[in-house]
């Protein structure tokens, strides 16, 4: 997110860290990277930095279907989940620091939650795309390994809905009469009508795709989610260190080696 927040400016997470995590950060400012959550970066007087993210439980509002107490309950199931795979053998999760109480996921102002990391020194591309091939086939190893992981407890099963699918088959079924709610309504509602056949044969065939895979008897595994090149960080030690664990869920491996082998590979 590009823009501060007004209900959490530096100052407070200042005192959040000091209060909750016992971290005392001489200097917090905000990063405007990302997407979807908010993000601090904060620093003791000596080499000790953090990256603190704040998400708002209720980010999407009530027409995809998430409540609350699910997405705070998400975000905590990621959060626990990367702390396990971290504390195995997997060096490359980078997972959260839990706060004085053991807490992963703090919500310590009404409707957000805040997340504390180690804060890492590297690089990022700013696309996602991997156009490099050795680092292609680096990701592609570290993702295999990930894949044999033993799921832990607190990690959430994949489901097959498609976020606004009852929102989006209402206004398809409202086609017949002019849209007035806003200024786009009525331009949308065309577009909607002209694609009509063409958004139903899609859903249809998405959900071919899903009985496909629930008769298939392949395993699921853990699953980073979104494993694009953004979401790698580069160190100064020269290793690979997947970020961003909010969208880790047990699914098909083909939900990450999508994003990794998908394209053509560059040269």
């Amino acid at each position: 997110m590009r823009v501060e927040p007004a209900e959490i400016p530096c100052d407070l997470v200042t005192r959040i860290l000091s209060e909750h995590w016992g971290f005392r950060a001489t200097k917090v400012a905000y990063a405007p990277i990302g997407f979807g959550s908010h993000h601090w970066i904060a620093s003791e007087a000596g080499s000790a930095r953090w990256f603190v993210t704040a998400d708002r439980l209720d980010p999407w509002g009530s027409g995809l279907g998430s409540t609350a107490e699910q997405v705070k309950g998400a975000i905590e199931a990621a959060a626990h989940t990367a702390k396990e795979l971290a504390e195995g053998c997997y060096e490359f999760v980078v997972a959260p620091l839990p706060d004085r109480t053991g807490r992963l996921v703090s919500e310590v102002l009404p409707g957000w939650t805040l997340v504390v990391l180690p804060y890492l020194q590297g690089w990022s591309t700013p696309d996602g795309a991997w156009d490099n091939p050795a680092e292609r086939a680096e990701i592609a190893g570290i993702l295999g390994r990930l894949h044999t992981a033993t799921p832990p407890e607190a990690l959430q099963r994949w489901d097959f809905a498609v976020p606004g699918r009852d929102a989006l088959l209402a206004a398809l079924a409202d086609l017949d009469q002019p849209w007035s709610s806003g200024p786009y309504s009525e331009a949308t509602r065309l577009r909607l009508a002209g694609a009509l056949d063409h958004l139903r044969a899609r859903l249809a065939h998405y959900d071919a795709l899903v009985r496909e895979i629930e008769a298939s008897d392949d395993p699921w595994v853990v699953t980073h989610g979104e494993p694009n090149s953004a979401n790698v960080l580069r160190t100064t030690d020269g290793r690979m260190r997947l970020i961003d664990w909010d969208s880790v869920l047990l699914a098909p491996r083909e939900r990450d080696l999508a994003a990794v082998l998908g394209g053509p590979t560059p040269g």
